[in-house]
């Protein structure tokens, strides 16, 4: 039976996996000309996926969400100051975040600072909180987990493992909240115990 149980398991963090390294978008950001910018993104495979373009101090300038397998929007930057920005991408399983400096007469975008974070999935599998990551990000996650009054019942890094295994058994039914931070950005799931 623990056999069974442990290839099932081997079995769910494989599949994930595969999971993982299909769902990742092309994400394209380039000059057009002196102050405005192009954003592509292809591979959404028609998932809920949100653009923003976000100043240095998280302020939302442009919004817009695609539901189509492929986004791709030109944005004048002329009216904005100098300064430092970004153009978000996100759904469900990735962040992409491409930084655009704005100068006085001109936008240039930092391809080489693009960030992609593939986000941990977060299972409720019986009195188990599995939480699987893709081998890429497995060493730097801090996962908490809290109570409906956001207490902290949990707080535990992730250190080269593709799955960690939470034991919940001890748990009353409810809602519980799930914290995972990684490469400065962190992501929220609920999940439930029946």
């Amino acid at each position: 039976m623990k056999t069974m149980r442990n290839l099932l398991t081997i079995m769910m963090v494989m599949v994930s996996t595969f999971v993982f390294a299909n769902d990742n978008p092309t994400v394209k950001v380039e000059r057009v000309n002196a102050k405005s910018i192009s954003v592509n993104i292809s591979g959404l495979e028609a998932i809920k996926t949100q653009v923003q373009l976000k100043s240095e101090n998280g302020s939302i300038l442009y919004k817009a969400s695609s539901n189509t397998e492929t986004f791709a929007k030109r944005l004048d930057l002329n009216a904005l100051p100098a300064g430092n920005y970004s153009i978000e991408v996100e759904n469900n399983n990735t962040f992409t975040s491409t930084p655009v400096v704005i100068a006085d007469d001109s936008a240039y975008v930092n391809v080489s600072s693009q960030v992609t974070i593939v986000k941990p999935r977060v299972l409720v599998n019986g009195e188990r909180l599995d939480v699987i990551l893709p081998t890429e990000e497995a060493a730097a996650v801090l996962v908490t987990i809290y109570d409906r009054d956001m207490n902290k019942l949990a707080i535990e890094p992730i250190n080269g493992e593709s799955l960690k295994r939470f034991d919940l058994s001890k748990l009353t039914a409810g809602s519980y909240t799930v914290k995972m931070e990684t490469k400065g950005k962190s992501f929220v799931q609920s999940v439930s115990l029946k």
